[in-house]
């Protein structure tokens, strides 16, 4: 099969899904709803304190959002598996770099609308709400988190693909990734001694770009954070790609 069939395939799987196809949408009015939500309670005497980072309040449904997507990409990988299609995938299209890599492409390039959108739309409403109290698109720092919280999104769903393909299971991969994504790093960030581990993981990496006021503890900067989630995407997806090549379905 050509590539672009083996990418129309992987396509018709997704939205041939109704919970997966609506995922990324779903993910999408979390992050501005809960953003516009919450930016739009904020009163004057929370505005005006020293800590207060109208960017990073506007990103405060990414805690909610990315627990979609990772259902998201945990399905398109692990609906295969679970229902035993992916024998008949690998027949179809028997080289598995081309049927891996067009798996990834595609959740990645919906994550990716999925992201801009949102994203963008986070910003602009809940910096709008905060009216005065907001920041401008063009500020120090804002340009750097829209663009972070768009890519967020599609960082996100490649390594919870690489990680669903190596652990070839739909449910082990939603009781490992939900909890270690969600729960985890608020934790290691309240434990002595851990809090150094806590930002080296990649949803806190990640995050660290949706901010304008820099957190002086933290080892780098929003940039390098990014970058950390997405050496995170990487080698998940090549640890996927090492087992897919290696066992039988």
């Amino acid at each position: 099969m050509s590539v672009n069939a083996v990418l129309h395939s992987e396509w018709t799987k997704i939205r041939s899904v109704r919970s997966v196809l609506w995922a990324l949408p779903l993910a999408a009015v979390l992050l501005i709803g809960i953003g516009a939500g919450v930016s739009g309670s904020v009163g004057p005497g929370e505005a005006d304190a020293e800590s207060f980072d109208p960017v990073q309040l506007g990103y405060y449904g990414v805690f909610f959002a990315h627990v979609v997507v990772i259902a998201f990409a945990v399905l398109v990988v692990g609906n295969e598996y679970s229902n035993g299609s992916i024998h008949t995938s690998l027949a179809t299209v028997p080289r598995r770099g081309l049927f891996y890599g067009a798996k990834l492409a595609t959740g990645a390039l919906l994550s990716l609308l999925a992201g801009v959108v949102a994203s963008a739309g986070t910003f602009f409403a809940s910096q709008t709400l905060l009216a005065e109290h907001g920041a401008a698109f063009g500020d120090e720092g804002t340009v750097r988190a829209v663009v972070a919280g768009a890519l967020y999104f599609p960082l996100l769903a490649v390594m919870c693909m690489g990680i669903t393909t190596m652990l070839r299971s739909l449910m082990l991969s939603m009781g490992v990734l939900v909890p270690f994504l969600f729960l985890v790093s608020p934790v290691l960030a309240e434990v002595p001694g851990l809090r150094d581990l806590a930002w080296f993981l990649p949803d806190r990496a990640g995050q660290y770009a949706l901010r304008l006021h820099l957190d002086p503890a933290a080892p780098y900067g929003p940039v390098t954070g990014l970058l950390v989630m997405a050496v995170w995407a990487a080698v998940a997806a090549a640890g996927g790609w090492i087992v897919l090549r290696n066992r039988d379905a």
